[in-house]
């Protein structure tokens, strides 16, 4: 079965303009668009969100999860309009931004957007296991692997700059 390739296509596959169906209303939302305004570990953090959000959507619909909710939930799970490392520089404890940002991403998408349980566990659990609190659902762990993946992606291509910068 293998050799003639029939195990793939048992799998579901992400599909870029399904994916684009699912979220293109976060995506031409003003307020969202914000998100290009601030840097977040080597990028913007609409850059960011992106990715999380289309792996956490590859992932879950590879898993036959709510691939809609992980979109939509991994779009939005750093919905904050502000940079982070000018917060931490202020803040005393250096760590308040880890915890707070989810429930600051939760308000503001339940301010421009109709957001479902699922979703709503997946904005604020997607810093598990530094916030403590467990996912509910299956898709909040996927999205929160998909943040953790797209972040290791984000530092090691930065590092790869700065090594062949070095050598140059």
């Amino acid at each position: 079965m293998v050799r003639i390739g029939r195990i793939p296509f048992l799998l579901a596959r992400p599909q870029r303009k399904e994916y684009i169906h699912l979220v293109d209303d976060i995506l031409q939302n003003q307020e969202f668009r914000k998100l290009k305004e601030f840097f977040h570990h080597t990028n913007h953090i609409y850059d960011h969100v992106i990715r999380v959000s289309y792996i956490s959507y590859a992932i879950a619909k590879a898993l036959r999860l709510d691939y809609r909710s992980a979109a939509r939930g991994g779009l939005l799970h750093d919905f904050f309009l502000y940079d982070w490392r000018e917060r931490k520089a202020t803040d005393t404890s250096k760590a308040m931004h880890g915890r707070e940002h989810p429930h600051i991403a939760l308000a503001n998408a339940k301010e421009q957007f109709e957001i479902s349980d699922l979703e709503a566990d997946i904005i604020v659990k997607h810093m598990f296991p530094k916030t403590h609190a467990m996912p509910r659902y299956k898709e909040s762990f996927v999205v929160s692997l998909g943040d953790k993946i797209a972040s290791v992606y984000e530092y090691a291509i930065q590092i790869r700059h700065r090594l062949t910068r070095a050598r140059a």
